[in-house]
C-alpha cells in the first residue's frame, strides 16, 4: 500500500527518487514557514487528484488570494500554481505538467466561484496550447478547509482540447 501511494506521488515530477524527495521536504518546510494567522490576504496548499476522461493523477497546488477591498468584501484576485501528475491518456502515458492562473474569484457563503486565465508550460495530448481559461469552483468546510474543483482548457480554441480537472483539498497556511 505504501509502495502503491508512493509510486502515485511519484508521477507528480519527473525527478529521480533522491530529488523527488527533496522537493516533498522543501513543500513541508514551505508550508511549515507559511503557516500563521492572517485577516488578509491568503496562502494555500492543496493537494488531490485530478480526473476524467485525461485519466487520473495526483496533482498539487500553490495559491494566493487578496480581497479587492472596494465595495464588496467577497470580491478577491488570486494567482497560483498547479503541479499536474503524469496520467495515461488514449492510451498513452501524458508526463507531468504544470501551471501558473490568475484571475478574479467571488463569494457568497461557503461557496466560491474563480474564472481566469492559466498558461501552461508543455503542449500535451490534454491541453493542446499553452494559453487556457481557468475555472474554480470551492467549498470551506471551515476557516482553514476548502473543498475545491479546478478546470483549466482553451475552450476549443485548439485541438487537443481534453483539459484537466482536478479535485483538491486546500489547507489555508496563512
Amino acid at each position: 500500500m505504501l509502495r502503491a501511494m508512493w509510486s502515485y506521488i511519484k508521477q507528480l515530477v519527473g525527478n529521480g527518487t533522491v530529488a523527488t524527495i527533496g522537493i516533498f521536504v522543501f513543500l513541508i518546510i514551505l508550508a511549515f514557514m507559511f503557516h500563521r494567522s492572517a485577516l488578509g490576504a491568503e496562502v494555500d496548499m492543496a493537494a488531490g487528484s485530478s480526473f476524467g476522461s485525461e485519466g487520473t493523477g495526483p496533482a498539487l497546488a500553490l495559491n494566493y488570494r487578496a480581497p479587492l477591498g472596494w465595495d464588496n468584501p467577497n470580491l478577491f484576485a488570486f494567482a497560483g500554481t498547479d503541479l499536474w501528475g503524469s496520467t495515461t491518456y488514449d492510451k498513452r502515458i501524458v508526463p507531468n505538467n504544470w501551471d501558473w492562473h490568475t484571475g478574479f474569484s467571488t463569494c457568497r457563503g461557503r461557496w466560491c466561484a474563480d474564472l481566469g486565465a492559466a498558461f501552461v508550460q508543455r503542449v500535451d495530448a490534454i491541453n493542446g496550447a499553452h494559453t487556457n481559461y481557468f475555472l474554480g469552483l470551492s467549498f470551506r468546510i471551515n476557516s482553514r478547509l476548502s473543498l475545491v474543483l479546478g478546470h483549466i482548457s482553451d475552450a476549443g480554441t485548439s485541438s487537443p482540447n481534453v483539459g484537466r480537472q482536478g479535485l483538491f483539498l486546500s489547507y489555508r497556511l496563512q
